[in-house]
């Protein structure tokens, strides 16, 4: 079974560019998107599991969705952004095939690309530079609307900038070590099923496996249990449903798996650390 990573479905919520005004800090941050920021003038500081960088000019940074990171914005960073999210389909999560770094050195290109795309898609910038608000920006909703009611040709366009800009960390990624193509299909159909009741064995079954050996090829590749992984599969559908779409909580419930509401609220909060509902008034 082949992995094809130019299958990934990206959608594009946001790009721009800011400049901060006064110093701000903020901590424990994380969005159910990837943050990329390429940074034009002055510095700051980025941290992200017990890594931390000081972000300068001509270089771009790589925050991957729901990874909590704290940032420093001194006065007078100037950086662009592009905000993207995957929605899930039959491939792996590209962030479960290859380690990535955080930082890459940009060139004249992708000043070119940044400049030509913002002003060529100003509905995708933000409107405010305040980093403050930057952060805090209430109705990602919205801008994933307006990415789906795109025609097909701008989101070529969008899409293949965004490959453009992941070829620069691509190009010094490090595939991780080899994965089982029973894990992988086992992966896949977690992926494809996240709207319905998945039973470890039922996977055991696809990979043509024992329970027991399916768990050990789990926790050797990807650092958790199968059923750990489908849960996190689904809180982070759930995660990007909420930020997305206006659809009640019962129905997010349903679309990724969980038939008694209460139990899908509990297993969120516990994974968050917010309810739903706090969540989605936490993002507007």
């Amino acid at each position: 079974m082949k992995t094809d990573l130019e299958l990934v479905n990206i959608c594009v919520l946001n790009a721009g560019y800011a400049q901060v005004s006064q110093r701000w800090e903020g901590k424990g941050l994380s969005s159910p998107f990837a943050r990329l920021y390429y940074v034009k003038e002055g510095e700051g500081t980025l941290s992200m599991q017990d890594t931390e960088m000081t972000m300068k000019p001509g270089h771009m940074y790589l925050v991957p969705s729901f990874m909590p990171h704290s940032v420093v914005c001194q006065s007078g960073l100037a950086f662009y952004y592009l905000f993207v999210y995957e929605r899930y389909g039959k491939q792996s999560d590209i962030f479960d095939l290859y380690s990535f770094p955080y930082e890459v050195e940009a060139n004249q290109a992708i000043d070119l690309l940044f400049e030509n795309y913002c002003n060529y898609y100003p509905q995708l910038t933000l409107p405010y530079a305040s980093a403050e608000d930057f952060y805090a920006h209430p109705s990602y909703r919205e801008y994933a609307i307006r990415y789906a009611q795109m025609d097909r040709s701008q989101k070529m366009q969008l899409q293949g900038f965004v490959w453009i800009v992941a070829s620069f960390f691509m190009a010094k990624a490090q595939k991780i070590e080899e994965i089982d193509e029973r894990l992988l299909k086992v992966i896949a159909y977690i992926k494809e099923n996240v709207n319905k009741e998945t039973e470890v064995e039922a996977l055991a079954d696809i990979a043509c496996v024992t329970k027991s050996h399916l768990e050990r090829l789990f926790r050797e590749k990807l650092g958790t249990s199968p059923l750990q992984y489908i849960l996190r599969t689904k809180i982070h559908c759930a995660q990007r449903l909420l930020m997305t779409t206006n659809y009640s909580i019962n129905v997010i419930a349903r679309e990724v798996g969980f038939a008694d509401t209460s139990y899908f609220i509990r297993v969120f909060r516990q994974k968050v650390g917010f309810t739903p509902q706090d969540y989605r008034l936490k993002l507007r």
